[in-house]
């Protein structure tokens, strides 16, 4: 969890108990940090905000948070028995996308691992709901413009059911252009805290088993396969961070389904930097007008545990503002093509990780 309490030019961030300050340039707004979502053709970034502070003057206190919303399991009530909910998924291009009706319009919400939070599209939302608020935004390739939050009353995917959702508007109709496909916005973990999820790409089918107050499944008869490599995972603002090895150097990875390719931060040192077979260039668009040179390449081989991946599809950019938005060191991000290699276990609340391998 994070609080922001502004204070004049500065800011005081209450993070998982932990107090960081920061200097703000503009008194009046916050410089919000967009996290990365990769989009093959064309190139995009942008995700996630901070929570917008709380105790500013003016501010109404009840709108200060980012609502998290309510979650009505399928045709019961909270406290109903739904342990187990299967979701079929669908495909544009290297993005994954589930079925939702929000606010009453229907159409593709993105699942994005790496978001903290929801983002909807501007374009079909901009006008509806109570607006929070408008912040000034910025991602890695620069400014974004003014970013809003608003509340959604009603939201459905797939039969599971959310009430009173916080989410920031941001447009995507460049995302929807590219893939034509119909984008309502994207989302990620936030939502799903108290299941765990399974994610299997090849079956094309995402599962959420109801877990208990000490995190394992509800249903205790559900099975569980051998798993082919089981981790610990890192948990921050309700994004998955693994640990992994280039050239025995030990590295933090963000896992971010809404990345199409796999991510490796331009500043690591030389040497594991060439293990990267570069193949092209190419431009990096942002949410804003700005534009930045990526490299395209293959990595010769990542580790995570005792399992060797080969031959892995990466793009070499600077990843210094997720690195800035998460308060910690990210070297690299794993994305859709990654998770394709197989079956993935994700439990937050433990903050486990398995996978069988394919």
């Amino acid at each position: 969890m994070q609080i922001i309490y502004t204070f004049g030019s500065n800011r005081l961030i209450f993070k998982n108990d932990h107090c960081f300050t920061s200097y703000m340039p503009f008194a009046n707004q916050k410089i919000v940090y967009l996290q990365l979502l990769m989009i093959v053709l064309p190139w995009t970034a942008w995700a996630g905000l901070h929570n917008p502070g709380v105790g500013e003057a003016g501010a109404d206190p009840g709108w200060g948070q980012l609502w998290e919303g309510t979650i009505i399991l399928p045709g019961e009530s909270l406290s109903g028995n739904a342990d187990r909910m299967v979701f079929p998924l669908k495909r544009a291009g290297n993005l994954i996308l589930l079925e939702a009706i929000v606010g009453g319009i229907h159409g593709n919400l993105i699942l994005d691992t790496g978001s903290s939070s929801m983002v909807l599209n501007s374009i079909w939302f901009g006008g509806g709901g109570r607006s929070l608020a408008t912040y000034a935004a910025g991602g890695i390739t620069g400014s974004a413009g003014m970013v809003s939050r608003m509340i959604v009353d009603h939201m459905q995917i797939s039969g599971l059911e959310f009430q009173r959702v916080g989410a920031n508007l941001v447009d995507l109709g460049h995302i929807e252009s590219a893939r034509n496909v119909k984008i309502l916005g994207f989302f990620g973990l936030n939502l799903f805290r108290e299941f765990e999820m399974v994610l299997d790409l090849r079956n094309s089918v995402m599962e959420l088993h109801r877990l208990n107050f000490r995190g394992n499944r509800a249903n205790r008869e559900a099975s569980v396969p051998a798993f082919d490599i089981s981790m610990p995972i890192i948990v921050e603002s309700d994004v998955v961070f693994i640990e992994a090895d280039i050239q025995k150097s030990r590295l933090t990875f963000c896992l971010d389904t809404g990345a199409e390719t796999s991510v490796i931060a331009s500043d690591l040192p030389g040497k594991l930097l060439s293990t990267i077979s570069v193949q092209r260039r190419s431009t990096l668009r942002g949410a804003g007008p700005q534009q930045v040179e990526v490299l395209h390449g293959i990595l010769d081989e990542l580790v995570i545990g005792k399992t060797k991946f080969k031959q892995i599809q990466v793009l070499v950019t600077n990843l210094s503002s997720m690195s800035k938005f998460f308060g910690t060191r990210i070297h690299g991000m794993l994305g859709c093509e990654f998770f394709e290699k197989g079956v993935f276990y994700i439990n937050i609340k433990r903050q486990t990780m398995g996978i069988v391998l394919h």
